[in-house]
């Protein structure tokens, strides 16, 4: 096709692929990098619990105002919880930094943010986190999580492998969603060359007859370009292959297919619809909380030891110990928690003995794996139950998790607004904990209304003779 016409479907291609990328791909990689962010998070906390790695003090002092990865220079052995504690202190801090600040657009992410965010992403290799890998940062990292396995609680354990394979998934789906973004931001690069300049009309196209002249032309007219951009010559001799080369058709329907936007179109068919199955689905999204909640609680009892150990004054000191010689029962601790309340708009004191809420969460943390092992007998007991007694189940724990998910934020907020300032810093924060939370609880609510609207649709089929077929 001739420059004009091609020029117009490139523009057509490109409108489209960036839309596409805006409300489809980019949203799903922002997800990714959350979940990565959890997954890292869970992980480096659990290192700092065990000893494994020397925190970085300097963790909150530092301040982000663009992407950067962390080093990967060799480094002593001996030094290693030190060197791996602050460059994946400063990893997870990156990641927090991404999915807080940094704008998931295609006008934003140009091509050096693409390498800076690929080199960000290679600083540890999720997808090969072995002992006898190559890379630095990945070899001392799986070390260090190869030593936080022995004697570690069965639901820590879980937690750690849950998080590692996570974390490999989310970084082959950002891996492949990036590529995508490159080879678009590539052409849209050559897209821009074209406009601005063999679009302008001072360019003389009629006079050129071979790719060699059309890229000195282009040289010629690049620096007077109003928008400074870096001059790619890869990209500026695939303009002129597209121009003049003899294989110029196939070149052009080549970088056409590149752009088209490829959407998996699910085609609906006629089987029944596994009702059971899709009200159970729900009740695994919630057992996927398990390792969480174990998280949390472990978060709060450390919370409630700092707290407790500021109040430890000559006074309670005596108290303790006459309890103790008269073998007297410990009084429960008594935290007075502010739940919110949506509906009204305000927050309601309730006062919350902190060791059995604790206890509760550990509770919660165990049942939510168990039943979601296929395996186990409290989960062949829910799955073998009548669809409305499924129901009535995953109801009352949406409901609770709910309820748990006020309870923790309020938790979150008294700690963070009652310990004294000096040791504020140590407290352990619930906000990736509680967004976890949250969105499966979403999920599952999202799943439940689309399994009792399935089920009205069905009855109501039914009421009116109609056949599901």
């Amino acid at each position: 096709m001739d420059r004009i016409e091609f020029t117009e479907a490139l523009k057509k291609s490109i409108a489209e692929k960036t839309a596409w990328l805006n409300s489809t791909e980019l949203p799903k990689m922002l997800e990714s990098y959350r979940l990565l962010h959890t997954c890292v998070h869970n992980l480096y906390d659990m290192l700092v619990k065990r000893a494994l790695i020397t925190p970085d003090p300097y963790k909150l002092e530092k301040k982000i105002s663009t992407i950067q990865a962390p080093a990967d220079s060799p480094y002593i052995e001996s030094e290693r919880a030190l060197v791996i504690g602050s460059r994946f202190s400063d990893y997870e801090t990156m990641l927090d930094f991404i999915c807080t600040y940094f704008k998931f657009s295609v006008e934003n992410i140009d091509l050096p943010k693409i390498k800076k965010l690929t080199e960000l992403n290679n600083a540890f290799q999720w997808t090969n986190m072995s002992m006898n890998n190559t890379k630095t940062n990945t070899r001392g990292l799986a070390v260090l999580l190869n030593e936080a396995r022995q004697n570690l609680p069965a639901i820590s354990l879980s937690l750690l492998n849950d998080s590692l394979s996570k974390s490999s998934q989310c970084i082959t789906e950002i891996t492949r969603i990036l590529k995508d973004l490159t080879d678009f931001k590539r052409e849209e690069y050559k897209f821009k060359i074209r406009l601005d300049i063999i679009q302008n009309p001072k360019f003389p196209y009629d006079s050129i007859h071979t790719p060699a002249e059309e890229i000195s032309e282009i040289k010629k007219m690049f620096s007077a370009l109003q928008e400074k951009i870096p001059f790619y010559s890869e990209l500026i001799n695939q303009i002129s292959e597209e121009d003049f080369s003899e294989e110029k058709d196939a070149l052009q329907l080549k970088t056409l297919e590149l752009l088209k936007v490829r959407e998996t179109k699910v085609e609906k068919t006629k089987e029944s619809v596994n009702t059971k199955g899709a009200i159970l689905d729900t009740i695994h999204i919630l057992s996927t909380l398990s390792p969480t909640y174990s998280l949390i609680a472990e978060k709060l009892s450390e919370n409630c030891k700092i707290l407790e150990g500021t109040k430890n004054t000559l006074m309670n000191r005596i108290k303790r110990f006459l309890r103790k010689a008269f073998n007297m029962k410990e009084k429960p601790i008594i935290y007075r928690f502010l739940i919110e309340d949506k509906q009204k708009m305000t927050k309601v004191p309730r006062d919350v003995d902190i060791a059995f809420f604790i206890s509760g969460i550990e509770r919660k943390s165990h049942f939510l794996g168990v039943i979601g092992n296929a395996a186990s007998p409290e989960y062949k007991k829910i799955a073998s139950s009548a669809e409305d007694a499924i129901l009535q189940f995953v109801n009352k724990q949406i409901s609770d998790n709910k309820e748990t998910l006020a309870l923790l934020t309020a938790a979150d907020d008294y700690f963070k607004s009652t310990v004294p300032p000096q040791n504020r810093s140590k407290i352990k924060g619930l906000k990736i904990d509680l967004v976890t939370v949250n969105n499966a609880i979403v999920k599952a609510n999202k799943k439940r209304a689309e399994y009792v609207a399935y089920i009205e649709e069905i009855n109501q089929m039914k009421k009116l003779g109609i056949k599901d077929e």
